[in-house]
């Protein structure tokens, strides 16, 4: 997913509020355009603090050459919503992702591609959301008009294998690293997790080591409610029809497999990370497909509330208008540096 908004970047330069202005140019600009990631519309919704994380120049193609002129800022955005507005309704199960004070938080990563002096700057900016956390960069084309480039995080879901792969959420955002947006784990009011059913599939994998859950090239981001396989089930297919119909389809008893980290039937590794993995006594036929389903349950930054994921997207634009203007409607977050920028 992708797209692309214009904004005048001299005009929201101006409408920083002043206390901005003491800070660095390079922080001020990124502050300004990681909280446009998540300004608000009409229902309430808040940036509430933004740390930048790293400034590097910027560095294309193999081997990498510096790019003249341009240099690249990352962080993160941290905001809010309140699940009481009508207006945030449209978010399914937002309640259940309340914490103590009633508010939803997230948080997202962004990256900022920019010249170095700003004077020489266009005044129009590339916006990206970029599809399973591909770092995206504006073209040379636009860098020779002197554009500026926003790429920041759509997508919650917190899975990933690890962080060259996926949304995997990180404690920092890093130029070059693939973007992620952390958003909460789902709950019933009282606490307690919320269950049901999940379907996750092995296919093309052969022999006897334990097989990963994967959609995709990314780990099903759920964990089992229980260990004991006579939960759940397990089947093999020789295939399926065109309209989803099983072919050649075994049921695999409970006792010949295991939930497991990695190993094999013999000797597990405890499961006790994404991705799910499933141990086979007699190993995997590579021409068969494995089907499992089971209860899962939520599990810290891995059973996230994922229709939150369009709030970040949706408050940055407000159907793709960011005008300069609406940067005045933006409250006035801490700016966190983590690192001494010129």
């Amino acid at each position: 997913m992708q797209t692309s908004d214009w904004i005048t970047a001299r005009g929201f330069l101006q409408c920083l509020p002043s206390r901005f202005l003491a800070a660095s140019r390079l922080a001020i600009s990124a502050a300004c355009c990681a909280a446009l990631l998540i300004a608000p519309t009409a229902a309430y919704a808040r940036v509430t603090e933004i740390v930048v994380d790293d400034s590097q120049p910027l560095v294309i193609g193999t081997p990498p050459v510096e790019v003249p002129g341009y240099r690249q800022v990352s962080g993160r955005a941290f905001g809010e919503l309140d699940p009481s507005d009508p207006l945030n309704a449209i978010i399914q199960d937002i309640d259940l992702g309340k914490d103590p004070d009633g508010k939803v938080r997230y948080v997202a990563s962004y990256v900022l591609t920019m010249p170095t002096d700003l004077s020489k700057a266009s005044g129009l900016m590339w916006h990206d959301v970029p599809n399973r956390g591909t770092p995206l960069l504006i073209g040379a084309q636009e860098r020779s008009f002197g554009d500026i480039g926003l790429a920041s995080a759509w997508q919650g879901d917190n899975s990933g294998i690890n962080a060259a792969n996926g949304t995997t959420v990180r404690p920092v955002q890093m130029v070059g690293d693939r973007h992620w947006l952390q958003v909460p784990v789902a709950r019933n009011p009282d606490g307690t997790p919320i269950t049901g059913l999940v379907l996750g599939r092995i296919v093309n994998r052969g022999g006897l080591d334990a097989q990963p859950l994967i959609v995709q090239t990314n780990p099903l981001p759920y964990f089992p409610a229980s260990l004991d396989t006579s939960q759940a089930t397990l089947v093999s297919r020789d295939g399926e029809t065109m309209e989803g119909a099983a072919i050649g389809e075994t049921p695999i008893a409970s006792s010949d497999w295991k939930f497991c980290g990695g190993g094999t039937f013999g000797a597990p590794v405890p499961l006790t990370s994404i991705p799910v993995q499933i141990c086979l006594k007699n190993g995997f036929d590579p021409t068969r497909l494995y089907q499992v389903v089971y209860t899962a349950r939520d599990h810290p930054r891995r059973c996230p509330l994922v229709h939150l994921t369009g709030a970040a997207t949706t408050d940055m634009g407000d159907d793709g208008d960011l005008r300069a203007e609406r940067v005045q409607k933006v409250p006035d977050p801490p700016v966190v540096q983590r690192e001494a920028l010129e």
